[in-house]
């Protein structure tokens, strides 16, 4: 999965604000203009963020604390620099500095734990938004299809639960109708083609539509778990991070 695992032990120093400022630097923008928050309107990348935070429950408030601990040391201090360095760069735009792009953070994140502040809904704005929104449709959308190594279900009686493929297959197939209820009046042609684009889709057959692709794709992922016998697994389920709230739906 792509979101590290914040809340176990011996994790990375600083892992939330490294996805945070990911967020940041995924929008197509130039580097200086990413961020770019105000004290009335979120940047895109906050925006993006906020609205994949609401699967992760604390993670504002850990973003917000790493915020802190960072402002705390300062930027110059010899450990965050050196975390920093493995980090994508934060470029502040003309007339500010760094710290004070990260304390521009703060409010909104504060807001979204404290006051239950959201952002509007909205499609992916960001390959980064779409993988984090999505993770096991970008997976099997980016490798185009199901894996061949998958085809032939595991029909071992001694198995005592589903191979983990098939966990991401059936999250997979949920994911998907996701994506379709992004655009409840039904998507355009441009609106499947960005959503391709953003989840990293191959594979994609000549003379074949997005719609009729995908279609094809749910089908024979219904048709596989079906034959292995695929059931609901009791939670976690195993196709999300312990700390993401699908791991329990």
């Amino acid at each position: 999965m792509t979101q590290p695992d914040i809340f176990g032990p011996g994790t990375e120093w600083l892992p939330e604000l490294r996805t945070l400022l990911e967020a940041y630097r995924s929008v197509p923008v130039p580097a200086e203009e990413c961020f770019v928050d105000t004290e009335d309107t979120p940047s895109r990348g906050m925006s993006s963020y906020l609205r994949v935070a609401v699967y992760y429950p604390l993670r504002c408030f850990r973003a917000t604390r790493e915020i802190m601990e960072v402002v705390h040391l300062g930027v110059e201090h010899w450990d965050v620099s050196a975390a920093f360095a493995r980090m994508p760069p934060l470029i502040p735009p003309r007339g500010r500095i760094r710290v004070e792009c990260l304390m521009m953070m703060v409010p909104y994140l504060a807001a979204f734990e404290n006051e239950g502040y959201r952002v509007a809904p909205a499609p992916p704005d960001t390959h980064w938004e779409w993988r984090e929104r999505f993770p096991n449709l970008q997976r099997l959308l980016s490798r185009g299809g199901l894996d061949p190594a998958s085809a032939v279900p595991d029909r071992n009686a001694g198995a005592p639960s589903a191979p983990l493929e098939d966990f991401r297959i059936a999250a997979a197939r949920r994911e998907l109708d996701e994506v379709r209820g992004l655009w409840p009046a039904g998507a355009t042609e441009a609106e499947w083609a960005a959503a391709v684009h953003g989840l990293r889709a191959s594979g994609l057959p000549d003379g074949t539509s997005v719609p009729e692709w995908l279609a094809q794709l749910d089908a024979d992922a219904a048709a596989h778990l079906d034959a292995a016998g695929y059931r609901l697994p009791a939670a976690p389920d195993p196709a999300y991070p312990a700390h993401d709230i699908r791991a329990l739906w």
